[in-house]
């Protein structure tokens, strides 16, 4: 954002942003849990769009000093970003079972964003 005079952001893909820290804080709990069978997901609660996720960046980024000027950022559909990747538009897990099993109580995607950048 500090060498763009502005963004086009996908608007119309959904996920769920996840700081690497709070997958790899999760992946620790469960060593040692010989008691979890199956298939787990992982993923900070809250879901955003791409869009949504670059709106909350730069916000973030400018209250910590970070960035020092706000850009525009547009919206755009998906059919607006070529790429050679086809990405789902919804691909949110259900986490409830892991967040459950592994007695781990998430942050939200924001929160996580927020920490991680306080971390520069």
């Amino acid at each position: 954002m500090n060498e763009w005079d502005e963004l086009k952001v996908v608007a119309d893909q959904v996920g769920g942003p996840t700081w690497a820290s709070t997958l790899a804080a999760a992946i620790w709990a469960v060593v040692g849990k010989d008691d979890l069978k199956g298939i787990y997901h992982w993923s900070d609660a809250g879901v955003a769009s791409w869009y949504d996720f670059a709106i909350a960046i730069q916000e973030e980024a400018l209250s910590l000093g970070i960035l020092k000027n706000a850009i525009p950022i547009h919206p755009i559909r998906t059919d607006q970003f070529p790429t050679l990747t086809e990405r789902p538009s919804y691909s949110v897990f259900n986490n409830t079972g892991s967040w459950r099993d592994f007695n781990i109580v998430p942050l939200h995607w924001r929160a996580a964003l927020r920490q991680m950048l306080a971390s520069f």
